[in-house]
């Protein structure tokens, strides 16, 4: 429905105006990226920057603008599915509010071309950020393995089956730590390791 939408707006525009749909298939991005709480800034600023002639503070007023709509949506859903904690957001809010009027009247006061750089740096940090708790959370989760439930039921399906079905679980259940590795071998028939370290080569 929305792609037919887009497209009428194509048509009845001449095709000229090419700009202005990418420009609304961004918005509908980032309004849901927003819903979720991720923020949809990190996507539409470098789109109207890209796509529009403006300035980055021009676009980063839009995001703002842009943002209180979608914000209030998105309020409202997650506090119906109670996923507020009043007792963090009012003071989160409080600090917030002074960060925000300081951010602002730098972001009118500084050069747009060294805004522009700041901001481009700041979502890198943000990107290597997050490369590196994906990495650091997968890591803790190796260390971890699996909880003594999910353990067990491996256990007991490694017990129950054939040589093949043993190969195929140790070589393919993921989360296991090491110790629970361990485990598992030592459950292993030690006449068939030879076949076991063909799988794992």
């Amino acid at each position: 429905m929305v792609a037919q939408n887009l497209w009428i707006i194509y048509d009845n525009c001449g095709g000229e105006n090419d700009s202005m749909i990418w420009v609304m298939i961004i918005g509908i991005l980032s309004g849901m990226i927003s819903g979720m709480g991720i923020g949809g800034g990190t996507i539409l600023i470098p789109a109207l920057l890209f796509l529009k002639d403006m300035t980055q503070q021009q676009a980063q007023g839009i995001n703002l603008i842009y943002f209180v709509p979608t914000a209030v949506i998105a309020i409202v859903t997650h506090m119906k599915n109670k996923n507020m904690e009043l007792q963090v957001i009012k003071p989160i809010t409080f600090v917030g509010l002074l960060g925000a009027a300081a951010g602002a009247f730098l972001a009118v006061k500084m050069d747009a071309s060294l805004l522009r750089k700041f901001f481009g740096g700041f979502l890198l940090l943000m990107g290597i950020s997050e490369l590196y708790k994906s990495k650091s959370k997968k890591t803790e989760g190796r260390k971890k393995g699996m909880n003594e439930i999910q353990f067990a039921n491996v256990k007991a399906e490694f017990q129950k089956a054939d040589l093949e079905g043993k190969i195929r679980i140790y070589v393919t259940t993921e989360g296991l730590s090491t110790k629970q590795y361990k485990e598992l071998l030592g459950m292993y028939p030690i006449g068939q390791l030879e076949e076991l370290e063909k799988a794992l080569t």
